[in-house]
């Protein structure tokens, strides 16, 4: 896997670039936002303030772990090409994750309960049904330590928790479609953070709600990325872990613009979300 990153690190591309993020705007109480579209009486409470940040581009560098940041860049060869099959996805795509997820993370079980496809460039150009979402540009997780606990008894039973040693919520987010140069994935490595640079936000959908972090912006984050992902790589990414807290136990992401980036299709890619377990 290294020699293959590793053949990908030789294409020219600034080490680090200079874009802008949407980060949580501090000081609000009780934050919610509408998880797909707004459709009760109220307006969303989150707001955003767009910070310029500094991101790295981890090629021919020493890359991003699990353990310390939260987030790994893996060479992960898919034989999945129908990504917006949602069934085609359900039945070989899920399996392939599960064995990818296994064995980066040395888990006794995974267990892959939904996923995502996004896609980039104007929204007249989207031909896909509704059920594709697009690239999200502000710097947030996917769990809550309340809502990963949530997820683990939906999928398991009331007494899921008692009957782990360990359980760690992951995404693995690849591009369908390279090299991806519109809209990549930024990493906030995990050890650059403090807990309270995280705010709790209430995601609500149509039939539940959910809770995700929403990052606040402080001066000592770190962001990275990977130039021209093809469809051969993907990011593993932490959004909880319930071993003791750590300096990897999630990594915030967000997409952006690369302003070095050559000409290139919109953005497709999809997200797998699993749960990890450990007896």
């Amino acid at each position: 896997m290294r020699t293959q990153l590793a053949r990908l690190a030789a294409r020219a591309h600034p080490a680090v670039v200079e874009s802008q993020i949407d980060f949580l705007v501090p000081g609000l109480e009780r934050p919610f936002a509408y998880g797909r579209e707004a459709f009760g009486p109220e307006a969303e409470t989150a707001r955003f303030a767009t910070h310029t940040v500094q991101i790295e581009d981890i090629r021919g560098g020493d890359g991003l772990t699990l353990e310390q940041h939260g987030a790994t860049l893996g060479w992960w060869p898919t034989r999945v090409r129908r990504f917006y099959d949602e069934q085609h996805v359900m039945r070989r795509y899920y399996p392939e994750c599960a064995d990818i997820i296994r064995t980066a993370l040395g888990a006794d079980r995974v267990i892959v309960f939904d996923h995502n496809v996004r896609r980039g460039g104007s929204p007249q150009s989207l031909a896909q049904p509704g059920s594709v979402g697009r690239p999200v540009h502000h710097a947030h997780t996917d769990y809550t330590p309340r809502s990963a606990r949530r997820r683990l008894r939906e999928e398991l039973g009331a007494n899921a928790e008692q009957e782990v040693s360990r359980f760690v919520q992951v995404n693995l987010w690849r591009p369908i479609r390279g090299p991806l140069r519109e809209a990549p994935l930024a990493m906030c490595a995990g050890d650059s953070l403090s807990a309270d640079q995280l705010c709790t936000v209430e995601l609500r959908y149509r039939d539940r709600n959910g809770e995700i972090y929403y990052l606040l912006h402080a001066p000592g984050q770190r962001w990275h990325f990977a130039s021209d992902m093809t469809v051969d790589e993907a990011w593993l990414i932490k959004n909880f872990d319930s071993a003791p807290r750590g300096a990897g136990h999630l990594a915030p992401h967000s997409a952006f613009t690369d302003p070095q980036a050559l000409p290139g299709p919109p953005r497709e890619s999809i997200e797998v979300r699993a749960l990890a377990l450990f007896y």
